[in-house]
């Protein structure tokens, strides 16, 4: 935008200071262009692990109910940092010993990136809009049955330790458990707690019982906080200055905009959850020498996973808030008693598909019209073909995304449709915003939060113009080249700041603009075969494939509610948890 010519007088004066402003905001704009450009070079500098081990002979074993059956969630374990899926650090020895008499899925994906919703899938082998329990204090439904509500009417003896959080038991999660524990997470230690309280529940538990244990933990989710031996296995020096600290508030306000961070603070984080992980494999090392002295080993079956991934700024955010490779690519192992080799499967496997599986290993008939399926197939007749599809959505901020995978026996693809979920006039934004538009251009209108912002616009990633939002509402446009070629518009400035830091309201949020008026989405297409961690977007090259995803997600995967979720309150306590673990502010 032109200005008019220098004044004098008090006006020189005033312009110099508007100058000044000016100098100080595009300083703040080259720190921020730095950091982007810096997460920018550190995921293409990190190579994630291959989407696929190389596959072992295909051995399948008839899969017999067992005696008893454990599910063991290890929260926020993303499968691309456990070496048993090809990661180059060995973050899951025992895992891979593990694998040697396991079924390995090495392509499971949750439905959501986030704890309650995704362990809610997993009880009722529902897809998040249909069960609808969402943060922070929805409540299941009566009238859903639940996975251990199931077992416990056709005879099993049930328990379920968790470490609190999203998985206390007043969401729902404590229905049909005999004995229940929901103890919360104060260091990485409790595993050891938790699974300790599950080999009391299974050796007092009659031989004559039948029997489902669900044990979850934290240990890998932030605040990644190893205990020596471990904290220095993979950075064995001090935190590069200034890293912050490595938990859930300090990533929540990087997020939001409120902190900065660096290449080399994310890798120093990096190592720490790496760290994390090798811990918890011991420990399940441990937990699987107990149930071999206890004589449990050869009557039970097992399933190992995650509720969903970890970001470490591969697409530019921290911990789990996306829905990209890194945050719904999660473990799944299957350990069978009658299992004696090692063999892994390339079809798609979901959470959604963990109750159907579990209730048919148990030969206990699952509820009708679930959207899940069975892996027991997979088990008995192994196949390392690419096929089948999984879905996920989130709602994050002001975007709500959804997202189809789709095998084709040659390709694995992901089709990501995003756009605004804001409020009637509008949705803002904390530092940056980005969307689609064609030629000829897209015009919407725009306010700044609290104070005049500069804005730097860039198209397809590339500076274009500067304009400045005002307090009040102005109408911009954008106008762009070519002929019919989608183009990804991006807006962003250097600062946000709180209305609560402000003393304007209680929204904690950190704000920089609102934006109203045109369709404020985006539409992204991935080949993961060829580019595991989705950097390169194809989405104008197969454009005609993109459509057809597209498709198929709106016509395939519209959910609503089964039943109503309750509204429940949250205990002062369960507060404090939350807001230690990042999860509010």
């Amino acid at each position: 935008m032109r200005g008019e010519p220098f004044p004098s007088g008090k006006r020189a004066e005033a312009s110099r200071d508007s100058l000044s402003r000016q100098a100080k905001i595009s300083g703040r704009m080259r720190r921020l262009t730095w950091v982007l450009v810096a997460l920018a070079a550190l995921a293409c500098s990190y190579e994630p692990a291959p989407p696929v081990a190389p596959v072992s002979p295909q051995i399948g074993f008839e899969a017999a109910p067992t005696r008893g059956y454990i599910l063991i969630s290890i929260d926020a374990l993303r499968a691309d940092h456990l070496s048993v899926y090809g990661y180059p650090k060995a973050t899951s020895p025992f895992l891979e010993e593990l694998a040697r008499r396991a079924t390995i899925f090495d392509y499971a994906f949750a439905q959501v990136p986030s704890t309650l919703p995704s362990h809610i899938s997993m009880f009722t082998g529902l897809y998040p809009a249909e069960h609808g329990v969402f943060p922070p204090s929805s409540v299941l439904a009566p009238e859903i049955r639940t996975l251990p509500e199931i077992l416990s009417h056709a005879g099993f003896r049930t328990a379920g330790h968790t470490e609190g959080g999203y998985v206390q038991g007043g969401y729902g999660f404590r229905r049909g458990f005999g004995e229940w524990s929901d103890t919360p997470y104060a260091t990485e230690s409790d595993v050891e707690r938790t699974f300790e309280r599950g080999l009391d529940f299974l050796k007092k538990t009659p031989q004559t019982e039948r029997f489902f244990l669900f044990l979850h933990t934290y240990s890998v989710h932030d605040p990644y906080l190893p205990a020596d031996p471990y904290r220095s296995m993979f950075w064995p020096g001090p935190p590069p200055a200034g890293a912050g600290e490595p938990d859930g508030p300090h990533f929540a306000a990087v997020n939001g905009g409120a902190a900065e961070t660096t290449p080399e603070a994310i890798d120093y984080f990096r190592a720490l959850y790496d760290a994390s992980i090798r811990y918890q494999a011991d420990v399940l090392r441990k937990f699987f020498a107990e149930l071999e002295a206890a004589g449990l080993h050869d009557e039970t079956t097992i399933l190992i996973t995650s509720d969903h991934g970890e970001e470490f700024g591969e697409h530019g955010r921290l911990v789990h808030t996306q829905i990209y490779p890194e945050c719904l690519r999660i473990p799944l192992l299957v350990v069978h008693p009658a299992q004696t080799k090692g063999t892994r499967v390339g079809h798609l496997a979901q959470t959604v598909d963990f109750l159907p599986t579990l209730l048919d290993l148990a030969g206990v008939a699952a509820p009708l019209s679930l959207p899940g399926r069975s892996l027991r197939g997979d088990l008995e007749r192994p196949d390392a073909a690419l096929a089948g599809e999984a879905y996920a959505e989130v709602k994050i901020q002001n975007f709500q995304a959804r997202t189809l995978l789709l095998a084709d026996g040659k390709a694995l693809w992901q089709a990501l449709h995003a756009e605004a979920a804001g409020e009637s006039d509008g949705f803002w934004a904390s530092k940056e915003a980005r969307f689609d538009a064609s030629p000829p251009g897209v015009e919407f209108r725009a306010v700044a939060f609290h104070r005049p912002r500069e804005i730097e616009v860039t198209i397809d990633g590339t500076p274009h113009e500067r304009w400045t939002f005002e307090t009040d509402w102005k109408t911009f446009r954008v106008e762009l080249p070519g002929r019919g070629v989608k183009r990804r518009i991006g807006l962003g400035t250097a600062e946000c700041e709180s209305p609560l830091a402000l003393g304007l309201g209680n929204d904690g949020r950190c704000l920089s603009f609102k934006l109203h008026g045109a369709a404020f989405e985006r539409r992204e297409l991935y080949d993961l075969t060829a580019d595991p961690a989705a950097r390169r977007d194809l989405s104008v090259e197969r454009a005609e494939r993109l459509r057809e995803l597209l498709l198929r997600l709106r016509q395939g995967y519209s959910h609503a509610a089964r039943f109503a979720p309750a509204e429940g309150a949250l205990s002062d306590e369960q507060l404090r948890h939350l807001k230690a673990l990042g999860y509010l502010q």
